[in-house]
């Protein structure tokens, strides 16, 4: 599998889309993609929490 630069990916997804999409939604889905890429760097690099700690978390919220 051939590793993108982020920049790669961003045009990738921004060619994906349709020519009359507005600005706005580019960038929200850039900012969903490097989430989305964020979160997979997290789960590979063992920052995880169990469902049970979750909830254990919100019921002190």
């Amino acid at each position: 599998m051939h590793a993108h630069s982020a920049k790669q990916n961003a045009i990738e997804a921004i060619n994906r889309l349709p020519d009359d999409v507005p600005l706005d939604e580019i960038i929200y889905r850039l900012y969903v993609l490097n989430k989305a890429r964020q979160g997979i760097q997290d789960i590979d690099a063992g920052r995880v929490m169990s469902g049970d700690d979750l909830a254990k978390d919100i019921e002190q919220w």
